[in-house]
């Protein structure tokens, strides 16, 4: 069960609400904000039918967790896209899955800066590229990967989604892998990102 509880995550909500920067959250807190969510779906599944107002409390719980839980996963998109268009990277930790948006809404947004540039240069506008000849690109270039940094040892190697070999990693090593070989250890505390600040 998560070590997290309702006032933690309504605290991590308000937070959130009151402050104009994005927030610190890492996938490890917010997969336990997700567990407490669901240990409570769960203890209202197994409340008795006459245990009316047990079984209304949880219910007013549950859905006060959910409306937190996705009103702060919206608002913080709002502040990561907000934080693209005025040109600069948000100060808080993100998530895996935020810093995807990152980093895709990124490149999008210079994309478009380059077609306005060369727009305005006379040049030909690049064609899109279809579906089909965006299959041909190798697979290699469209994997995001993630710095992290080990707090377990990883005893065996793995086979990436690069298709490359990683591991066994040391408690403490720090290796860049493939983002979504990353994901169920930054959600269950084996890893935590290590964000490169840019220009350093």
């Amino acid at each position: 069960m998560s070590d997290l509880g309702y006032d933690d995550i309504k605290t991590t909500w308000e937070n959130e609400v009151r402050n104009e920067g994005l927030q610190d959250l890492g996938d490890l807190r917010l997969s336990k904000m997700i567990a407490y969510l669901s240990s409570v779906r769960l203890s209202l599944a197994s409340v008795d039918a006459d245990k009316r107002i047990q079984a209304d409390m949880l219910t007013q719980e549950a859905l006060n967790l959910e409306f937190m839980i996705e009103d702060l996963l919206v608002l913080r998109r709002q502040k990561i896209l907000k934080a693209i268009l005025a040109g600069h990277r948000p100060r808080g930790d993100m998530t895996l899955a935020e810093e995807e948006l990152y980093n895709r809404a990124q490149r999008a947004l210079d994309g478009h800066m380059e077609f306005v540039k060369e727009s305005l240069a006379g040049a030909k506008p690049i064609e899109r590229i279809s579906d089909d000849e965006s299959e041909t690109q190798p697979a290699s270039d469209m994997i995001e990967y993630v710095t992290v940094r080990f707090l377990r040892p990883i005893s065996a190697a793995f086979l990436g989604l690069d298709e490359k070999t990683y591991g066994p990693f040391k408690k403490e090593d720090i290796a860049m892998i493939p983002a979504a070989n990353a994901r169920a250890w930054l959600r269950d505390g084996t890893v935590v990102r290590i964000v490169v600040e840019e220009g350093l």
